[in-house]
């Protein structure tokens, strides 16, 4: 449920509560945007005298999701909460916030990327190329399976066991929505924009995944998660 003592921000800006210390640089900073912007999202604060509990409207510009050191990010879901999600982590909320300076947790909203303290994984991954598959494996439950592109003869894909080292958005024409890099130089897990590549020959030695599946992926699994190729 929104917090009435918030008011809404326009398109393109996130609320922000200023905290002891903080000053518009360090907030700028935070958010990889410039004071001139927060003050004009802002109009009349008084630059020199933030108060703790106001609350900013933050312009967003070149990057879109908060610095988050470790890389595991998250991208939030109809339905989800802050409880929800330090849950299925293993993590408490009081450290999702510490990891998300400036959060609403009252007001959480779909799209929105948050930093993830790394914890044992929830789960591990298994991958069988020959059978084109993908499994996410809670306990020994199967949690989702998808369907993986076709192996290049030319480039066979490494097998052995790996892990998640790092996570990346947006990764452009050529990774597709997310990036899931394994435990071995230039390898990993990735979405592709084109659907009928799924069913075509890999160009690399990455595994493939439909977009939606790579998104759907991409929150199931952290950075630590095993993965298992045969």
């Amino acid at each position: 449920m929104v917090n009435e003592a918030y008011r809404q921000c326009p398109s393109g800006a996130v609320p922000y509560v200023v905290r002891a210390g903080d000053t518009l640089g360090n907030i700028a900073f935070m958010y990889n945007t410039n004071i001139d912007e927060i003050i004009k999202y802002n109009p009349g604060i008084n630059p020199y005298q933030l108060r703790v509990g106001q609350q900013l409207c933050v312009p967003l510009l070149a990057q879109l999701y908060p610095a988050c050191p470790t890389t595991n990010y998250y991208v939030v879901e109809d339905g989800d909460t802050l409880e929800s999600i330090a849950s299925y982590f293993g993590v408490s909320v009081q450290q999702l916030l510490y990891s998300n300076y400036g959060i609403d947790p009252n007001d959480l909203y779909k799209d929105q990327v948050l930093c993830i303290p790394v914890a044992p994984s929830p789960v591990n991954v298994q991958i069988n190329v020959a059978e084109r598959s993908l499994v996410v494996y809670r306990d020994t439950s199967v949690l989702r399976t998808y369907r993986i592109g076709l192996e290049n003869p030319s480039f066979p894909v490494p097998r052995g066991s790996f892990k998640v080292i790092n996570k990346q958005l947006d990764t452009g024409e050529e990774l597709g929505a997310r990036w899931l890099g394994l435990s071995k130089a230039g390898f990993g897990i990735q979405g592709t924009n084109n659907p009928q590549f799924i069913e075509n020959v890999t160009e690399g030695r990455n595994i493939v995944l439909f977009n939606r599946d790579a998104n759907e992926l991409f929150n199931f699994a952290p950075v630590g998660t095993a993965v298992t190729i045969i």
